[in-house]
């Protein structure tokens, strides 16, 4: 919910109404409303939405005032978008921005799409079903690859909405220039607007469809699918051509993923923490998901679960929480919430820590069986073999971070090892053997990745999951050893995400 152009829209077509009730001539009865858009968008806020459909309507206000009739709607739209782009240039990245332009740039072709619906049904009746379907078809690239997902109660949700607002808009201002007078149109604007939270709500819980990141090439098939809609809204193109470019670009767009599937480790740039993802073709594990000390950040809602859809996983099959430290497992409450899981593991089942309880409820919660992963543990798909090194179990340390689970990773020739905040000398006690890559523990810690490690080891190549802190990760003792060993480091903090293909 947002100001919008259907906030201004509403409120001036009221006004409209009301003055040439009164019989106002043109100039009076377009140009009073047109004067009162500018206090209109100080009273609510300069933002993207808001501001082109100021300027919009501001200019087709005083066109009708003068006499010179309604501008043309590309034009109008054009002129709009130089003038917000002068004043706020930076608007050109801001979604908002982008989904305005793109949303009343489809609702241009409404009465080209009302034509094809049947002509028994009344004008405003498909105007309305046809504008909520434009604007999700006109906006879907930039909110699919924004958000991960789209909703499929789009049309259902705006229109039970829309009539709400038509009434709760222009009363609820009305409300507000009545100040204690209100009182007179409040026994209606409050349960209206307690209708429209209850319409949000209900759809709110629907189901969405995921969607992974969108590449160039998923751009450019949007924009062949459009370009023939529109064509076919102009009755250049028959609708059995439109299914043909929509068939094909479908299939030329999922053949990709489905001949090469994602065969990769990714290191998520979550801050100061852990979230490291394994996707093979029929299986995919995250582990660890963040968290942030001291704070109700949400890492694994804001950061991990985006990151994953952008990425086009829609499921887990094994979530690992490696130790109870908040940075690393206090975001997989957040994944369980928002994914199917499979199964979660962990290593020690403390019963004393507040973080690791909350994460074990909502797997109860969401039905996610709990596996206490022990030393053999392994899990075997697509020629990759993920196996449990650490704990045995058997002793519990009083220190979290000796009590991590280790995972060693094995594609052929080609091996990782994913240790958590595991120090040395315990590092030593989980004959890694040779590794190809090295993630090295505990954020780059003087206590992780000793000599004798490195030796052990051979790396070529070490990850390090680090952000802003103020413990002097990584530690420049530990970087030098890395050095020393000739191993070149990537660190999340310099780079952002890193994704590392498995051979």
């Amino acid at each position: 919910m947002a100001l919008s152009g259907q906030n201004v829209a509403l409120i001036t077509v009221v006004l409209i109404w009301i003055f040439g009730w009164f019989g106002w001539p043109p100039l009076w009865r377009y140009g009073v409303p047109a004067l009162l858009l500018m206090p209109y968008l100080v009273l609510v806020g300069v933002s993207p939405s808001i501001t082109r459909a100021v300027i919009m309507g501001l200019t087709v206000l005083l066109a009708l005032a003068l006499g010179r009739g309604r501008p043309d709607p590309y034009g109008l739209m054009a002129l709009t978008a130089t003038v917000c782009l002068l004043l706020f240039p930076l608007w050109l990245l801001d979604i908002g921005f982008q989904l305005s332009f793109l949303a009343v740039l489809a609702l241009t072709l409404s009465l080209k799409a009302a034509g094809k619906l049947p002509e028994r049904w009344p004008l405003w009746l498909r105007l309305a079903l046809v504008a909520t379907v434009l604007a999700e078809f006109g906006t879907l690239p930039v909110i699919a690859a924004t958000f991960g997902q789209m909703p499929l109660v789009g049309l259902p949700a705006n229109l039970a909405a829309g009539v709400v607002m038509t009434a709760l808009v222009p009363l609820g201002f009305f409300a507000g220039l009545l100040g204690p007078a209100a009182i007179l149109v409040n026994w209606l604007v409050g349960p209206l607007a307690a209708l429209l939270l209850g319409i949000v709500e209900t759809f709110g819980q629907a189901p969405v469809l995921t969607w992974g990141q969108v590449s160039p090439a998923g751009f450019v098939a949007y924009a062949v699918c459009a370009g023939a809609g529109v064509l076919w809204l102009w009755g250049r193109v028959r609708f059995r051509a439109v299914l043909g470019v929509v068939m094909v670009c479908t299939v030329l767009t999922l053949l990709p993923g489905r001949l090469h599937p994602p065969r990769e480790m990714v290191f998520v740039d979550i801050g100061q923490g852990d979230s490291t993802l394994i996707r093979l073709p029929h299986l995919t594990v995250l582990v660890d998901a963040g968290g942030s000390v001291n704070s109700d950040f949400d890492v694994g809602g804001k950061t991990v679960v985006p990151a994953l859809r952008a990425l086009g996983v829609r499921k887990i099959d094994v979530i690992i929480g490696t130790h109870a430290d908040t940075d690393h497992i206090e975001g997989i409450s957040g994944v369980l919430r928002a994914l199917p899981v499979g199964e979660l593991w962990i290593g020690q089942r403390k019963t004393d820590d507040p973080v690791l309880t909350t994460v074990l409820t909502v797997a109860k919660e969401e039905g996610v069986p709990v596996r206490e992963a022990r030393r053999g543990d392994q899990i075997a798909s697509d020629g990759v073999t993920l196996t449990v090194l650490w704990p045995t179990g058997k002793v519990w340390s009083t220190e979290d971070n000796e009590n991590s689970v280790a995972v060693r990773l094995q594609s052929g020739a080609w091996s990782t090892a994913i240790l958590g905040d595991l120090p040395d000398p315990a590092e030593n006690y989980l004959g890694l053997g040779h590794l190809s890559l090295l993630k090295v523990a505990h954020h780059g810690s003087r206590f992780s990745t000793d000599e004798a490690l490195l030796q052990e080891t051979t790396p070529t190549d070490a990850i390090i999951s680090v952000g802003r802190n103020t413990y002097g990760h990584p530690n420049p003792e530990m970087l030098g050893r890395l050095g020393a060993a000739g191993v070149k480091v990537w660190r999340t903090d310099q780079m952002g995400t890193i994704r590392w293909p498995i051979p």
